[in-house]
């Protein structure tokens, strides 16, 4: 039988019951759990699909360990425990527990002077690598700076929103949603675009010259 919800009355209870069930309450997925999904699914890979080299290959690898631990910083860890999360809205309501804040107003992070916040960089650096992977190991298709910024805000959508339904699942907001994130993603994936299609065309530049100088 489950225990009962504390009231606001008696604090400490209802924090020490928050403490205990946390271990056995919360959905993980770790850093060595990428790795070794990582794994399995690249033997799955290197069995059934010819790659192209090995170089293709390690780039395949490094992308899909990428995308695994995008998943793992946007989405765990996850309280899945019923109780638990009844404890944490009522912790909520208490003052004891934090609760995330949707935001659906841009520039809000300016507000709080938060420009330079590990946050706010972390969302800006966080999809940037989309702008290598895109091109290179999605090779057939053709890509430019509007599809790649496309795909990248498509991306961090989905993010936002499936973090926005788990909280309007749950009634308690763990991620929330943040048009901000969905900027900075964004920005960050454009930016990273532009300065790699910049470092090619200096590149080629480069080239034409060296052999020109050397013919």
């Amino acid at each position: 039988m489950k225990e009962a919800v504390v009231g606001c009355h008696n604090l400490s209870d209802l924090a020490n019951q928050i403490d205990q069930l946390e271990r056995i309450s919360v959905l993980n997925f770790n850093l060595l759990m990428t790795v070794i999904l990582t794994l399995g699914i690249m033997i799955i890979y290197y069995r059934r699909i010819q790659y192209k080299s090995l170089f293709h290959f390690m780039i395949v690898t490094s992308f899909v360990f990428y995308v695994l631990n995008v998943i793992r910083l946007t989405f765990f860890p996850m309280p899945i425990n019923a109780h638990y999360l009844e404890l944490l809205r009522k912790g909520v309501s208490c003052g004891i527990v934090s609760e995330r804040r949707h935001n659906f107003q841009l520039f809000d992070f300016m507000k709080w002077n938060n420009l330079f916040h590990i946050t706010t960089l972390g969302n800006f650096i966080m999809l940037m690598p989309l702008s290598f992977y895109l091109p290179t190991v999605f090779q057939k298709r053709k890509w430019g700076i509007f599809k790649v910024t496309g795909v990248g805000f498509l991306v961090s959508l989905t993010i936002e929103c499936l973090q926005l339904m788990y909280d309007y699942v749950t009634g308690y907001a763990y991620r929330g949603f943040n048009v901000d994130d969905l900027l900075m993603n964004t920005l960050g994936v454009t930016i990273a675009y532009s300065f790699i299609t910049a470092i090619k065309i200096i590149g080629y530049v480069l080239v034409y010259f060296w052999k020109r100088i050397n013919k």
